[in-house]
């Protein structure tokens, strides 16, 4: 019998120190130490610090075989307001074909230290519902009574599972800091699992060892568990701040894959794949590949009725994307199978990404154009491990085509996308080609640079009280998306952004080409405002705060890249007509700074027909900044947040 292999992948280092307390982890136990604690001395600003969190994971034998049993046992202590918010908790739990994870124990206290003795108020397991996060993944969600500013929380739950795939991954890092986690995995021989480790090298603790007073039998088989333990002390909050893809990425976490099932008899049954093998997977399966060879069967006929013949690939491949966009509908839903059969998705006209997507790939086909799946994960589904050969690292579809002129990379769940643009949700570093024989990945970055330019004439009323604001957006590539999304499914939002505290309900936004989305997509939207007077000067905002205010950079160091989706700019071009008897008294210094990173440019001039011409731009030249980026772009955004909100100050004549 084959023993357990651990693989060990080391994604970040980081040195912790270990300086744990020692808490008692018995559930129902509480300590004086608890209650005198008002703030964590290596976080002071911690809302609330994780005291324990202590998790097991064990196989147990029933009628059916084995199952899968995880424990897990947590105490917190809140520090003030914002950590009121750790009382709600959940426990997620996967189901699939009728079969379902079970809850089968919950409990939980709340501790208060009040008038010198401690209340107890024990949670209702009965006060908690159940809510679906994906197709198969459920969280139970409750809150935990009596939760204020000192209390200390403690839960414990145990899930028994079918799923021998879903050993529970493990989470040493999360929003506060963590003063001791432990995880501990009882292994059988039958079961082979890959261990992946993130965001460190190195574990407080980590130990191997046989329990033979755990001898079971299992037919004419005799096994001990091999213990796995794994434990860290004083583990940093994660901040989780501006820029990333999911923080699942780069939390610190164990994460365990299923790789080869030992049967008894001596077979053995590869679960873990290799890319090239899971393309034929994916190919020979009922709902990916065999439905696209449907589709494209039944393409034919719908392909004919579109007179497309004569023209190019390139022209045909845009017809047949704009065919699906325009007569089929998103339901919203993220997918790597298709959910419909061809007929009904024919007939429903709507379906998830895969549903969609691997229908245009049929149509394509169909016509004559060699086009392929493209398996990716979304940015908040997290990243690819490619070392990893598993389908579940996986959760959208794309299409890969081959035109006569180049390839192009489609998606036709977005109706506002051009040709060949795929949305930002989906650009997440790489997707895999799924086809015959190969693994090929395909970088999902955008090499354009997407823009916003505001147009804004700013003039005094008659009598220097108020300023009308007359402005227009002007948006291209990703921002056009984004902006387009955004007036059709949010206005009120996008209204109260582009018109800030002075919106009302008078107020519109007026739209140029939203529909026509080979054209920039343009808001106009007008205002008028009470000026800002200190003595008899005007004081006014060039840029009608519509520039960045704040810096969304805020921790001194980040172990982790700044990731910003796509590469970006932003222009503004004011004009500021000067009133009869006033001049410019003080305005912004100019700015020029121009290097690998940024370019960030800031001029005032003054015309000779009386008007003040204030422009300023900046923009970002990569999509992803590297970590020893980070201190010199906090200081970029420092300076765009500083300069674009400085006034000009107009003064009467003497």
């Amino acid at each position: 019998m084959k023993k357990i292999v651990i693989l060990i992948l080391c994604f970040t280092s980081a040195i912790l120190t270990i300086n744990a307390q020692n808490y008692t982890h018995e559930f129902g136990k509480f300590s004086s130490e608890e209650f005198q604690m008002k703030k964590y001395d290596k976080d002071p600003s911690a809302e609330a610090v994780v005291i324990y969190d202590i998790g097991t994971s064990f196989f147990t034998r029933d009628d059916d075989g084995f199952k899968l049993i995880f424990e897990r046992k947590m105490k917190i202590k809140i520090f003030n307001k914002a950590g009121l918010k750790w009382a709600q908790q959940s426990i997620p739990y996967y189901e699939e074909n009728n079969r379902a994870e079970i809850i089968v124990e919950l409990k939980g206290n709340t501790y208060n230290y009040e008038n010198g003795q401690v209340k107890i108020s024990a949670l209702d397991p009965k006060n908690s519902y159940n809510e679906k996060y994906n197709e198969h993944w459920f969280d139970k969600k409750f809150a935990m009574p009596d939760v204020k500013e000192g209390s200390v929380i403690e839960i414990y739950y145990r899930v028994v599972s079918p799923y021998l795939f879903n050993l529970r991954s493990w989470e040493f890092q999360c929003g506060i800091p963590t003063i001791y986690s432990e995880y501990t995995t009882k292994m059988i021989p039958f079961y082979e699992y890959v261990y992946i480790i993130q965001g460190t090298n190195k574990f407080d603790t980590f130990k191997t060892y046989t329990v033979s007073s755990s001898t079971s039998p299992f037919g004419l088989i005799t096994y001990d568990d091999v213990v796995y333990f794994f434990s860290m002390k004083d583990v940093p909050a994660f901040k989780d701040e501006s820029f990333i893809t999911t923080s699942e990425d780069y939390i610190i976490k164990l994460d365990f894959q299923l790789a080869t099932i030992h049967h008894p008899g001596g077979a053995n049954e590869l679960i873990m794949s290799t890319w090239p093998k899971l393309s034929e997977e994916m190919i020979d399966h009922a709902s990916f590949g065999k439905y696209i060879n449907n589709c494209k069967k039944k393409g034919k006929e719908i392909t004919d009725t579109m007179k497309i013949a004569s023209k190019s690939q390139t022209d045909k491949a845009k017809y047949i994307e704009h065919f699906v966009k325009s007569n089929f509908n998103w339901n919203g839903k993220s997918n790597k199978f298709a959910t419909k059969n061809v007929k009904d998705i024919l007939s429903s006209k709507t379906g998830n990404c895969a549903d969609l997507n691997l229908l245009l790939a049929g149509l394509l086909n169909s016509a004559g154009i060699e086009a392929y799946p493209v398996l990716i994960s979304t940015r908040d589904h997290g990243k690819i491990k490619l070392d990893y050969p598993f389908q579940h690292f996986f959760n959208y579809v794309l299409v890969y085509a081959k035109t006569d002129s180049s390839t192009v990379m489609l998606d036709a769940t977005d109706p506002f996308s051009n040709f060949g643009e795929i949305p930002s949700r989906c650009i997440n570093e790489k997707g895999l080609v799924i086809q015959k024989g190969k693994a090929e990945w395909l970088n999902l970055k955008s090499n354009s640079t997407s823009t916003r330019t505001f147009h804004i004439d700013l003039k005094l009323t008659q009598g220097k009280d108020s300023i009308k604001q007359n402005c227009r957006l002007v948006t291209t590539g990703f921002e056009a998306i984004d902006y387009r999304e955004r007036f059709t499914s949010s206005y009120k939002d996008l209204k109260s952004e582009l018109f800030g505290l002075n919106a009302n309900p008078n107020d519109t936004l007026s739209p140029l080409n939203l529909k026509q989305i080979e054209k920039p997509f343009e808001i106009a939207f007008d205002q008028q405002n009470l000026a800002e007077t200190i003595e008899g000067k005007i004081i006014i905002s060039p840029f009608c705060g519509l520039a960045i205010s704040k810096n969304p950079l805020t921790q001194p160091t980040r172990n982790y890249p700044v990731d910003i989706t796509y590469k970006k700019s932003t222009r503004f071009q004011t004009s500021i007509a000067i009133p009869n008897g006033y001049k410019l008294l003080s305005q912004p210094l100019d700015m020029n700074v121009s290097n690998n990173l940024v370019k960030i440019t800031f001029t005032t001039e003054i015309q000779s027909d009386g008007h003040i011409n204030v422009t300023g731009n900046y923009e970002f030249k990569k999509d992803v900044y590297d970590t020893s980026d980070y201190i010199e772009l906090k200081k970029y955004f420092k300076m765009i947040v500083d300069k674009f909100n400085e006034k000009i100050v107009l003064s009467k004549e003497v």
